[in-house]
């Protein structure tokens, strides 16, 4: 490890932080600027020139930290803060903006065919792997069928990719099983080279064409990434990135308060108890990580859309992200995430609507009795309005969730309870339709497709609809913006009047830089680190 100081350790041991789990930030405010040039307009020859402290060393590099360290292989690591890094060296065929835009990075374009069966993607000519080599199609026919695989990271954004295949040298074929909207941003994975071969001692075997490339160790416990002078989008700002191997996640984040590491993710750090200093940032983006209350559709009680719909105006959306998520979620009543630039959502508040509620209840065939208790008359019997919110013990946030929407129910006349289990039995559970309600979680695909949650083909809920169905596959050949914008809100407002599933709120996620990094591109859904050759220090 490079210079760490007794005294920063020192300053690390004060610097308290714990958990894993994402909470609240406090932003900080302020820079420190320091003055490194005084004024010697007035020197004189009369005396000797006093003397002054020499200005601090401010090189022009930074350093992150990894742990739990296995491979240089983006493909495989299975360490955050190792994919983190990877992040430097090795590049998708798009990235993906804050409002979940596709951006071109080694794809020139793509084009999809009528019937968003197929995709072409062309290649930007003449980007060099760091060996020395022009990336071909070759290589991502070669990425892409490692990922298939079966045993590699980023499988969810290949899983609809049937085949792949080169037409030319920088011309990729790629046939899907269904249509996929805005297809471009599931091609946000790394590249690899063709043949790629991650030994153990990755001095010269980790090539790939990003802004830095791997030189090789720099100290015992450090391997040093330089810029890369012929990268596509010219020469990094930087010089060079400092990669420490960290002992585990408690020394990463001693490491990071000490400033010995200029770079930490909420994927490692506590956001709920992270106090960041004035001179770092934190900067957060929605990601596409959904909280939702599942229906099961299959029962008598949840069989028509306007009782579900009933129970999903019953949640306090933004009480939950304020008091339970403590303001580390964005709320939602739509399944799209609300940084999208299809998001149409414009309400300030998620409130509960207990009034809307009952209206919605009462043309449902439920009645309040004596004690304000709703039931109504199913097949000549009396049913009374009672459910079970099954949830996964083994996660206190989400416990919590179903806790406070048990409240609201309770008091809206539904007798309510919560059902806490372990892991297993929870998912086996909602694998066999085994529950009323359950809280649950789900990434999305970057593109936002909601076949795997809506789909009549199958999903959590046992719900079919055949207009939601429409709605899916036009989402995946429309073409223009205007048209996938008007497509999407007919889909996402029938699924709120549906609701097989109601959606609570999407997890933010932030990185935090520290005081030496001046300039970054933002964290985004396909990563933490992009558009590194855009990195500054002061």
């Amino acid at each position: 490890m490079r210079k760490i100081l007794t005294a920063a350790l020192a300053v690390a041991a004060a610097f308290c932080l714990c958990g894993c789990s994402i909470g609240d930030a406090i932003m900080g405010a302020g820079e420190n600027v320091i003055n490194f040039f005084a004024d010697r307009s007035e020197e004189t020859t009369e005396a000797p020139e006093e003397e002054t402290a020499a200005p601090e060393n401010i090189t022009n590099d930074i350093s992150v930290g990894i742990y739990d360290f296995d491979t240089f292989d983006p493909l495989n690591t299975v360490s955050d803060t190792v994919k983190d890094a990877c992040g430097f060296i090795f590049e998708p065929l798009y990235s993906i903006d804050t409002s979940y835009k596709a951006v071109p990075v080694l794809a020139e374009s793509c084009e999809r065919s009528g019937d968003g069966l197929t995709l072409t993607v062309h290649l930007k000519q003449g980007v060099i792997w760091h060996d020395g080599t022009e990336l071909n199609a070759g290589d991502i026919v070669y990425t892409i069928n490692r990922i298939k695989g079966g045993t590699a990271n980023y499988g969810e954004l290949v899983a609809c990719f049937s085949s792949v295949y080169e037409q030319d040298a920088y011309t990729v074929v790629i046939q899907l099983s269904r249509p996929q909207p805005e297809a471009e941003l599931l091609l946000s994975f790394p590249i690899v080279k063709n043949g790629s071969a991650f030994s153990d001692s990755p001095d010269g075997s980790v090539v790939g064409t990003g802004p830095f490339y791997m030189v090789g160790k720099s100290g015992e416990n450090e391997y040093r990434l330089a810029a890369f002078d012929a990268h596509h989008d010219g020469r990094a700002a930087m010089d060079s990135v400092y990669v420490s191997m960290i002992p585990d996640k408690d020394k990463y984040i001693s490491l990071f308060g000490a400033n010995e590491i200029n770079v930490a993710t909420s994927e490692v750090i506590d956001m709920m108890t992270f106090m960041p200093k004035s001179n770092s940032k934190v900067t957060d983006y929605v990601s596409n990580d959904m909280t939702f209350l599942g229906f099961n559709t299959r029962s008598a009680v949840f069989a028509d859309a306007g009782t579900r719909r009933g129970v999903s105006m019953l949640i306090d959306r933004d009480n939950i992200v304020t008091h339970i998520y403590f303001s580390r979620a964005q709320a939602a009543d739509y399944a799209m995430n609300p940084s999208s630039w299809l998001n149409f959502d414009t309400r300030s508040k998620l409130s509960d609507d207990m009034q809307g509620a009952e209206t919605l209840f009462r043309e449902a065939g439920w009645r309040p009795d004596a004690n304000g208790i709703y039931y109504r008359e199913m097949e000549r019997q009396l049913v009374y309005f009672q459910v079970e919110i099954l949830v996964n013990s083994d996660s206190p946030q989400k416990v919590r969730v179903a806790e406070e929407i048990c409240d609201n129910l309770s008091l809206a006349g539904i007798a309510a309870e919560v059902d806490e289990c372990g892991y297993d039995e929870y998912v086996s559970r909602i694998n066999s339709g085994d529950y009323d309600l359950f809280v649950g979680e789900t990434k999305i695909l970057p593109n936002g497709d909601l076949t795997p949650l809506a789909g009549s083909a199958g999903n959590y809920f046992g719900y079919s609809n055949q207009e939601i169905d429409t709605l899916l596959a036009q989402m995946g050949t429309v073409t223009l913006e205007s048209d996938l914008k008007a497509v999407s809100i007919s889909l996402c407002e029938k699924l709120r009047d549906e609701s097989p599933f109601a959606p609570i709120c999407f997890s933010k996620k932030s990185i935090i830089t520290g005081a030496k990094i001046k300039s970054w591109a933002a964290p985004s859904e396909s990563g933490f680190v992009r558009e590194t050759e855009k990195w500054g220090v002061k």
